[in-house]
C-alpha cells in the first residue's frame, strides 16, 4: 500500500522530494505568474493547519470554503484535511440562501470567505449559521473597517499558526500521520439538476486512487501542467485540479480572471486540461467568431483545412494513417492553421483534454477533433467519481465515455439505467439515509442515466433516464441529444425540451445568444431595446426557425421540433433555472412553465407569461405576450 494514502500525506511527500526545486502553483496577480513551490505550499497549509487547531478545530470538524480558484483554496482544504477534518465548496455565485443552507446542513464550524463581497452575504445571515464560530477572509482589499472579532483575515491565522508551531513543534507532522485513507475528505455537494443538492460524502481513497489509476494510463508526472478555471466546488476539479497536482507532481495553474482567461491559457500551454460542456462550446463560438471575421482568403484556407482534419478525424486510427498526398495536404494543414490555432488558444501542448458535466453538441466535438485537440467525454459524478473515459482514437463519438476504468464494474438494467460498483463510490449522502439507499443496494450505484453500448461494447451515455422520448412506443430517444443538436447554432444557448414520455410532438424552449442575436439584429438594421424586446422580434423568429430546420435534419423525423418559443429572459441559477455548474434543472422548467407548455399543446399561437424575476435578494414580476411558432 502506498503510504501517501491522503492528500496532506501526498503534499508532505511532494515536500519532502522537490523542496524549492519544483513549482507547485502559480497564481497569476496584476499580470505577473506568482509561484509557490512544494516547500511554500507545505508552510502555508501548515501554518493555517495549526493556527485553525489553536482557534478550537477538531478532527471531524467541518470547514465551508467560499471563494474564487486560488492558492488560498487549496492550502484551506488540505489544512481541513490535515487536521482530520472535511472540506465543504460552495460555488462563488451561491446566493446568501444557498450558502446558508450548505453550511447549516454540513454542520460547518468555520468558514473561509475570499472577499468583502463573500464576507458580506456571510454577515446577511450571521445570525442564522450558529454553528460559525469564526469566518476568515484571504483578500484584504475593502475590509479596513471590519472590526468585528466573528472575521479574522487569513494572515492573521497563519500567523498564530507559526506561533502555534513554535510552542508544540512536530504537531502538525503528527496530525498529518494520524490520516487514513478512509477519514472523509470533502463533502461535495451535488449540482441538483435532478432535485436539491445532497452532501456526497468523499473519502481521500475516493479521490485519490482513481487519480492513480489515470496517471498511470495517461503518462502524467510532474512535467504536467494543469489549468484550473472552473469552480473546485465542482467535482471533477477536485478530482483533477486538487488531487492531480497532489498525487502526480504536476503543477496548477490559476488565471487572473475571467477577462484574461484566453492569454492566461496560452502563457500555460497545458498538458493537462478539463472544461465541462459549455465552456467547450463557448471556446469553439469564439474561434468561430474570429474566422469570421477573417478576410475571404483566410476563411476559405481555414474551411479547406477543417474539411481535411474532420475527414481524418471521422476515419479514425483503426482504417489506416492518411497516405499519399493526402497526409501532405494535412501536413501542411496542420503546419498552416491547426498548429497556429492551438497555439492562440492554448492547447497546443495539451495531451489529456476531457468535457464533463453532460454531453457537448456534436458538432463541437468533431471541431476540436478535427484541429487536433486530443478531446474526450469522460464520466464522473459525485456519488460514482471518475468511472469511465475513452480511449485515444480520432474517431470518438461525443457521448462516447469508453470502457469502465480498471477499478469499476458497470451494468445496465432493462430500463437502460447504469449501475456502477467500486471502491470509488462515495460513502452516501450526509445525514440523508433515506436518499443514500434509494441510490446505492448491494454494493452498486443508481446512476439515474442512460446508457448503450456500441459494436465494441464501450458506453454510449444517452440522457437521464426520466428525460428520455419515446418515439415509436418502444425506441427511446434522448432529449439531451435534441438540446445538444440545438446549441450547434451561435444563435441558440439553450434549446430546452421540457416533455418527456410520449409526446404528441417535440417541442423546445428556446434561449436566444443574446450577443450573437444583438449582433444580428444591428447588421439587419434592426433596432431593439432589451432582451425580452428581441427575443419577441418576428425577424429573430424567421431567424431561428431556418436554424431550427436545418438542424433538424440532423435528426431522426419522429423528434424533429415542431414548435419552438422564445424565452423572454435568460435562464439564471439564482431562479432555479440551471446549476450552478450550468446543467439544465429540468424538473423546475417543467413546473415552471408549465401553463405555456399546455398552451403549445393546446396549438395556441400565443401566450401571456407571467415572468417572476429574481437577483440576488431582489425580484421583479411581469408580464410578456410570447409568440408559438409552429415549423412549416
Amino acid at each position: 500500500m502506498d503510504p501517501a494514502n491522503t492528500l496532506p500525506k501526498c503534499l508532505k511527500g511532494n515536500y519532502e522530494k522537490w523542496g524549492n526545486k519544483r513549482i507547485a502553483l502559480r497564481d497569476k496577480k496584476s499580470g505577473i505568474w506568482q509561484e509557490y513551490s512544494w516547500r511554500d505550499y507545505y508552510q502555508n497549509v501548515k501554518k493555517l493547519a495549526l493556527g485553525l487547531k489553536g482557534l478550537g478545530f477538531q478532527a471531524g470538524d467541518k470547514i465551508c470554503i467560499l471563494g474564487d480558484n486560488e492558492p488560498e483554496w487549496y492550502w484551506a482544504e488540505l489544512a481541513c484535511h490535515a487536521l482530520g477534518g472535511a472540506a465543504v465548496g460552495i460555488f462563488v455565485d451561491s446566493t446568501a440562501e444557498e450558502v446558508k443552507e450548505i453550511i447549516n446542513h454540513s454542520d460547518a464550524v468555520f468558514l473561509l470567505a475570499r472577499d468583502q463581497e463573500q464576507t458580506d452575504k456571510i454577515l446577511q445571515i450571521r445570525k442564522e449559521i450558529p454553528k460559525i464560530k469564526k469566518t476568515i477572509h484571504w483578500v484584504s482589499t475593502g475590509m479596513e473597517n471590519y472590526h468585528d472579532p466573528f472575521i479574522l483575515n487569513f494572515r492573521q491565522v497563519q500567523q498564530w499558526g507559526e506561533e502555534y508551531e513554535n510552542k508544540n513543534p512536530g504537531s502538525f507532522e503528527a496530525e498529518i500521520e494520524k490520516g487514513t485513507e478512509e477519514d472523509l475528505a470533502i463533502l461535495n455537494y451535488t449540482s441538483g439538476a435532478t432535485g436539491s443538492p445532497k452532501g456526497c460524502m468523499l473519502s481521500h481513497k475516493n479521490l485519490i486512487h482513481p487519480i492513480r489509476h489515470m496517471a498511470g494510463m495517461e503518462g502524467w508526472n510532474e512535467n504536467d501542467n494543469y489549468f484550473s478555471f472552473f469552480p473546485a466546488a465542482w467535482v471533477l476539479e477536485q478530482y483533477f485540479g486538487l488531487t492531480t497536482g497532489l498525487v502526480c507532481g504536476a503543477a496548477v495553474h490559476f488565471p487572473e480572471g475571467p477577462e484574461t482567461l484566453q492569454n492566461d491559457l496560452r502563457e500555460i500551454g497545458p498538458s493537462i486540461v478539463v472544461y465541462n460542456f459549455r465552456m467547450w462550446e463557448n471556446l469553439y463560438f469564439n474561434i468561430l467568431s474570429r474566422i469570421k471575421g477573417g478576410s475571404f482568403i483566410k476563411r476559405t484556407l481555414f474551411n479547406a483545412c477543417l474539411s481535411l482534419g474532420s475527414k481524418a478525424a471521422n476515419r479514425g486510427h483503426e482504417k489506416g494513417e492518411s497516405k499519399g498526398l493526402e497526409k501532405i495536404f494535412l501536413g501542411l494543414a496542420n503546419l498552416l492553421v491547426f498548429r497556429p490555432l492551438k497555439d492562440k488558444i492554448g492547447f497546443l501542448r495539451t495531451r489529456s483534454a476531457f468535457a464533463g458535466g453532460a454531453p457537448m453538441s456534436p458538432g463541437v466535438f468533431r471541431f476540436f477533433q478535427a484541429i487536433g485537440v486530443p478531446l474526450r467525454q469522460i464520466y464522473a459524478s459525485s456519488e460514482t467519481g471518475i468511472s469511465c473515459c475513452p480511449p485515444r482514437a480520432k474517431n470518438l463519438a461525443c457521448n462516447l465515455v469508453g470502457l469502465p476504468l480498471p477499478w469499476v464494474e458497470v451494468k445496465i438494467s432493462e430500463k437502460g439505467e447504469l449501475f456502477i460498483r467500486g471502491d470509488q463510490l462515495c460513502a452516501g449522502y450526509y445525514k440523508d439515509t433515506e436518499a443514500t439507499a434509494k441510490v446505492m443496494a448491494d454494493g452498486w450505484c443508481a446512476t439515474g442515466d442512460a446508457f448503450c453500448t456500441d459494436e465494441k461494447g464501450h458506453l454510449l451515455y444517452l440522457d437521464r433516464l426520466e428525460d428520455l422520448l419515446e418515439v415509436d412506443g418502444k425506441t427511446k430517444f434522448p432529449s439531451a441529444t435534441i438540446e445538444s443538436t440545438l446549441r450547434f447554432s451561435p444563435f441558440i444557448k439553450e434549446g430546452i425540451v421540457p416533455v418527456s414520455g410520449r409526446p404528441p410532438y417535440v417541442v423546445t424552449l428556446i434561449q436566444i445568444d443574446f450577443q450573437a442575436v444583438g449582433k444580428w439584429a444591428e447588421s439587419q438594421r434592426i433596432a431593439y431595446t432589451h432582451f425580452a424586446d428581441l427575443s419577441q422580434k418576428s425577424q429573430v423568429h424567421d431567424l431561428l426557425q431556418e436554424e431550427i430546420r436545418v438542424l433538424n435534419l440532423s435528426l431522426p423525423e419522429a423528434v424533429r421540433v415542431k414548435k419552438f418559443v422564445c424565452l423572454p429572459k435568460e435562464l439564471s441559477p439564482d431562479e432555479g433555472e440551471l446549476t450552478r455548474d450550468g446543467k439544465l434543472r429540468k424538473y423546475c422548467l417543467r413546473e415552471k412553465y408549465a401553463d405555456l407548455l399546455e398552451a403549445i399543446y393546446a396549438g395556441k399561437e400565443s401566450f401571456l407569461l407571467r415572468l417572476e424575476t429574481k437577483s440576488g435578494t431582489h425580484s421583479s414580476l411581469s408580464e410578456v405576450s410570447i409568440s408559438i411558432k409552429t415549423l412549416s
